[in-house]
């Protein structure tokens, strides 16, 4: 399976972007579209009230009361199930949890196509990493929820003759190894209306290996991918630092997911 293929089908998969249905902040005790129960703010996540009829299973466990289901910021998150196939997540946040609902059956799946990308580019830079001072820097950079990122350091590079400053952030690990994370946009991001030639008009990601230190890096542009929001409007998206906002086309990467009738998705 190449690259292209895998993150086709991440996109589709029950628990890939597309299969997002609803991410609903829960304050108060109240019912969340489209799964049963009644969701209510907790320590440590969010309680779940319900009777055995509705189907809900918490951490393998039928639900018939009210019991805690752990957000992702505990030691443990806790799984959850409902009929149909749909699933959930608490997502923590600093106003609170979230609940996120995946749902395999979702309209947005069926009618998903393929991720459009740009032809292969030579479009591959050299770069400089320098870690910041402190390694918990934060406020730059804001996460899709809008809490702050952690600053890793900067990349000084040099894209079509442009010199860029790019802020890099600690990504998630990946396959046991350490990365960098870069939000961009650059002079392709715009409408589909406004430049049938353009990507995804509030950015893309590129992954870097963190080196652990000061380094040379590559940056192929042709790793750029799409973010989550790019498939759900239920996904919030991260907003370029002023640094990460070029003006050079990369006419490389992901652009744009596709429905099949080879429209953009939004």
């Amino acid at each position: 399976m190449t690259d292209a293929e895998a993150r086709d089908r991440w996109a589709r998969s029950a628990r890939g972007p597309l299969a997002l249905v609803n991410s609903q902040h829960v304050d108060q005790p109240q019912q969340v579209w489209p799964v049963p129960g009644t969701w209510a703010p907790a320590v440590g996540g969010l309680q779940v009230t319900a009777a055995a009829s509705d189907g809900i299973v918490v951490d393998g466990v039928p639900v018939d009361s009210t019991v805690l289901v752990a957000g992702d910021d505990a030691v443990v998150a806790s799984t959850v199930t409902f009929p149909d196939g749909m699933a959930a997540t608490v997502a923590a946040s600093g106003a609170g949890h979230t609940l996120r609902v995946w749902d395999p059956g979702a309209e947005a799946i069926t009618r998903f196509a393929r991720i459009d990308r740009f032809p292969p580019s030579d479009l591959v830079t050299s770069g400089r990493y320098t870690p910041v001072d402190r390694q918990e820097a934060r406020g730059s950079v804001l996460d899709a929820a809008g809490e702050p990122l952690v600053v890793a350091g900067t990349i000084d590079t040099t894209i079509r003759g442009e010199i860029a400053r790019i802020l890099a952030v600690r990504s998630a690990p990946f396959g046991g190894s350490a990365r960098l994370q870069l939000i961009v946009q650059d002079a392709t991001s715009a409408l589909p209306e406004d430049d049938p030639g353009s990507s995804y008009s509030m950015g893309r990601f590129l992954f870097v290996a963190d080196p652990g230190g000061p380094a040379e890096v590559e940056l192929d542009w042709n790793d750029l991918v799409l973010p989550p929001c790019a498939f759900s409007y239920q996904y919030a998206c991260p907003i370029p630092p002023p640094e990460n906002r070029l003006t050079v086309a990369l006419e490389a990467g992901e652009r744009h997911p596709l429905d099949t009738d080879g429209a953009v998705f939004h």
